[in-house]
């Protein structure tokens, strides 16, 4: 057995055991490109492209209004061109638990937007699936098997470069889909190798914290603060005097780093004597640029500790930046969420090139496959559209309204799979009806958004806010792709499912 055909099987199973994950997380990553856009079109009080005049000694105020506990520590950023709004968290001492808010910019004081899962959603089920380490590590996992497979798929293709070229939809099902998958392959395998590597690489400290745990004697807490910079001072347990500006800070940060934007600031133990601020710096355009970061007396202003990043951090930074898309601009992005969807297109063509070998052996067990195929492959789309349906008419008085949204998410995919397993003798007919309600709930939401805010499409194009209106302009997109699919697929009549080789792959 030579080289290729060993690669063979590892490249097939090695794909194909994690490829409905890999499909969960790519898509989830891939939408999470513009998660701050997105995040804009989910909250309608940002619609109006309203700048903040409210500054941080504001948020700081609501803050000591509204929450009554002893803080361990609250942190918050300021607006930018993606997120013109304040971002506030904060810890209750004793607690470990955490809440946020962001606060409406149309008003002179702080009041907080309606709360919604928005992009940040995606981002999380992109890299932990929403459950914590556990899915941290799932997602790791996954990574590690994908670049298994792109590097022994890239072996057993010999002509994987000539067979970019060839695309050949009507033929057979089984050369169709290859065909695509060769295709997509060959276009993002730069992409999909170098963003696979670095999302495995940039979590290797919480992968394998041995190290860590042996040199700092348990404390990896300890490791993480060294490594991206921290200063740490005992509690005095005495009352906290008056506290400074903390726009004055803001303002001193500014101009020791020679005009460069602030980042986080965090106020750490704010109701004891021994409060400090750290103002960290935010990254620009460039990739990787350093977070350094300033340490102030929270009562004094006295400069405490100026922590540049080190070399080792500048490193991750780096291959962070890289895989987040922290660079280049919308541009950028827009090339990374093409090359998402093709990794999506690829795990499908992947799939149905293993269906299609196997059809005819008569194996009833891939009807199941094909059901759940549907349910990945389909059902997380339209559940993500749906999760946007929800945000647009759930009350905005709604009690715990994201985690109804979240609801809204997962009841949605729980309804896909259950349609694709009742429909799993029929994979056309349910595909050609789940393309259906795709262009119905894609070509919807514009027209629900222009119901429901004041950021219509149209409103949005007049003022040149072109980050708002490409949420719309990508659902119309994405709408029009979808009954075009139907269509297509209304056109080809659907054949019995009898038995035989032929009328198997026809399904395909």
């Amino acid at each position: 057995m030579n080289l290729r055909q060993s690669m063979a099987g590892l490249h097939t199973w090695g794909g194909l055991l994690p490829s409905w994950l890999l499909y969960v997380i790519i898509f989830a990553g891939t939408v999470a490109c513009f998660d701050k856009e997105l995040n804009r079109w989910m909250r309608p009080a940002l619609h109006e492209g309203v700048v903040s005049t409210q500054g941080a000694d504001d948020v700081r105020d609501w803050l000591q209004r509204n929450v009554s506990e002893e803080l361990h520590a609250f942190w918050m950023h300021g607006p930018t061109a993606r997120e013109p709004y304040w971002r506030l968290g904060w810890e209750v001492d004793g607690t470990e638990t955490f809440q946020n808010v962001a606060f409406d910019p149309r008003g002179a004081r702080p009041e907080p937007m309606p709360e919604t899962l928005g992009g940040d959603f995606f981002f999380k089920l992109h890299y932990n699936l929403h459950a914590g380490d556990v899915g941290m590590y799932i997602v790791g996992l996954a990574g590690m098997f994908m670049l298994v497979a792109l590097v022994s798929g890239l072996i057993i293709h010999r002509r994987i470069f000539k067979d970019f070229f060839t695309l050949r939809p009507k033929a057979n099902g089984q050369r169709a889909w290859l065909d695509a998958h060769n295709l997509f392959g060959v276009v993002g395998f730069p992409f999909h190798l170098i963003l696979a590597y670095t999302g495995v690489a940039i979590f290797v400290a919480s992968y394998m914290p041995a190290a860590a745990q042996v040199s700092y004697s348990g404390n990896v807490m300890q490791y993480f603060g060294e490594v991206m910079g921290s200063y740490h001072r005992e509690e005095l347990h005495q009352p906290a005097a008056a506290p400074r500006s903390l726009d004055a800070l803001i303002a001193e940060s500014r101009r020791l780093w020679n005009g460069a934007e602030v980042g986080w600031v965090s106020v750490h133990h704010p109701d004891d004597a021994s409060a400090v601020v750290d103002v960290r710096r935010r990254g620009g355009s460039r990739i990787g640029t350093p977070q350094d970061t300033l340490t102030y007396d929270a009562t004094s202003g006295e400069l405490l500790n100026r922590q540049d990043a080190s070399t080792g951090y500048r490193a991750y930074l780096w291959l962070a930046g890289l895989h987040m898309a922290q660079f280049g601009g919308s541009l950028v992005r827009l090339l990374y969420l093409l090359m998402g969807l093709c990794g999506c297109a690829m795990l499908v063509g992947g799939l149905q090139v293993w269906l299609a070998k196997r059809e005819g052996r008569g194996d009833r067990s891939l009807v199941w496959v094909r059901a759940l195929n549907a349910s990945v492959f389909a059902g997380l789309p339209l559940a993500s559209l749906a999760l946007l349906w929800g945000n647009r008419l759930i009350p905005a008085t709604f009690t715990e309204r994201a985690i109804a949204e979240g609801w809204v998410f997962v009841g949605a995919w729980l309804l896909m799979a259950l349609w694709a397993v009742l429909e799993r003798r029929n994979t056309r007919r349910l595909l050609r009806h789940q393309l259906l309600l795709g262009a119905v709930f894609a070509l919807g939401l514009p027209l629900l958004n222009g119901l429901t805010a004041d950021g219509h499409l149209l409103a949005s194009l007049a003022r040149g806010d072109w980050a708002l209106a490409s949420v719309d302009l990508f659902l119309i997109a994405a709408g029009l792709i979808c009954l075009a699919c139907a269509r297509r697929f209304s056109a080809a009549p659907a054949r019995a499912m009898v038995p035989g080789r032929a009328n198997r792959v026809r399904e395909a």
